[in-house]
């Protein structure tokens, strides 16, 4: 059962989440290979039955480690021109983990057709690449960070909750 402070919580993040996911037209993605090597990229993104949903290409570093490494770290961070302050831009982060679509699946064939709908053209084009496979991006549980302090738990369905800080910043003592 949410609590009235959590229902309130929830009305009021939420549609700033759905418009951060909205106006985001790319994602940063950070992975890792097989021998702990970071690496952090970018992709045009879709959202499909709650997963991000990227197309991208093997010869690229972050889809060989994608493969050899299922895990990955999403983030969706605000425009730097729309933010009010530069320190504290509004971001929302998931740890997620990946998988290969197969090629013309069903599930396949609607997500080229969501990001067509959302990217253009050129992605039917690099979708008959064979170096281009479809990633699908389940993910866990996330943190949507709203200004200085402002910290929140969110679900891979959106449901948001506090994140309790043990320690605020401190000022150093002179």
């Amino acid at each position: 059962m949410t609590t009235n402070r959590q229902e309130v919580l929830q009305n009021r993040l939420e549609p700033e989440i759905q418009a951060l996911k909205q106006n985001a037209k790319t994602i940063v993605l950070s992975t890792v290979d097989a021998k702990g090597n970071p690496n952090v990229s970018y992709a045009p993104f879709v959202i499909y039955n709650g997963e991000y949903q990227i197309l991208i290409s093997t010869i690229a570093r972050h889809a060989r480690n994608l493969q050899e490494v299922p895990k990955v770290s999403l983030m969706l961070i605000e425009d730097e021109s729309e933010s009010r302050e530069i320190f504290a831009r509004r971001r929302l982060t998931f740890d997620a983990t990946a998988r290969i679509l197969a090629r013309h699946s069903p599930e396949w064939e609607e997500v080229i057709a969501a990001l067509k709908a959302r990217h253009g053209e050129l992605v039917l084009e690099l979708a008959k690449l064979e170096d281009f496979k479809l990633f699908s991006l389940k993910p866990q549980q996330g943190l949507f960070v709203k200004g200085f302090g402002k910290a929140f738990q969110v679900s891979s369905e959106d449901l948001v909750s506090f994140v309790h800080l043990d320690q605020g910043h401190q000022h150093i003592k002179e």
